[in-house]
């Protein structure tokens, strides 16, 4: 339950902001060339909305694991070897996204924060902040969630595609609609003519 209202949460946040920024930036374009209009404010807004859009973006690929990884030593072990090496990457995340994610919300409250205004927009500046924080926050209950399933023997990732199609979106193949395949794996031509083809062709 809590896991599907977070991917739900993470997945409009990430997807909001984005379609936020990309429509602010389309009517930009639109005012300024149909009716040599600007909005002095969209700039600015749309830098923060791409900021909130990466943090809340950064989640979902943990939770994908679509993230870059440099495997070269994990390589070299063997399987205790790399469960091991797994787990210490892990716990390394976990540290970090809780040690950065507690300095942002101390961040949030220091006076500064609430004191200093935004140039165009003249918000606070905690509330155009407040993504660094949130994003954070999910990074690291999603970390724990990773660990909690590492350590449970199950498959950190679940939800992770199998196929590039899949990672983009796009619906998962069906082998059944493949074209036969013979003993030394060349694909059959179904297409040849048979015997009563030739046949008739004479």
């Amino acid at each position: 339950m809590l896991n599907s209202v977070l991917s739900k949460l993470e997945n409009v946040l990430a997807a909001g902001s984005l379609a936020a920024a990309a429509a602010l930036a389309i009517l930009q374009v639109l005012l300024r060339t149909l009716f040599d209009q600007v909005l002095f404010w969209s700039e600015e807004a749309i830098i923060y909305l791409v900021i909130s859009a990466t943090f809340f973006g950064a989640v979902i690929a943990l939770r994908h694991n679509e993230h870059v990884s440099v495997d070269i030593l994990s390589t070299l072990l063997k399987e205790r070897g790399r469960r091991v090496l797994g787990y210490v990457a892990v716990l390394l995340t976990l540290f970090y996204f809780g040690v950065v994610g507690w300095f942002a919300w101390v961040l949030m409250f220091e006076p500064s924060s609430r004191l200093t205004n935004t140039p165009a927009l003249d918000l606070p500046l905690w509330v155009v902040m407040l993504p660094v924080p949130i994003g954070f926050t999910l990074l690291f209950l999603r970390t724990v969630e990773i660990l909690g399933r590492m350590l449970r023997g199950r498959d950190p990732y679940p939800e992770a595609a199998e196929t590039l199609l899949e990672a983009e979106g796009g619906a998962p193949l069906d082998e059944s609609q493949l074209e036969p395949d013979d003993a030394d794996g060349e694909r059959l031509d179904t297409d040849q003519p048979g015997e009563d083809d030739k046949g008739n062709d004479r």
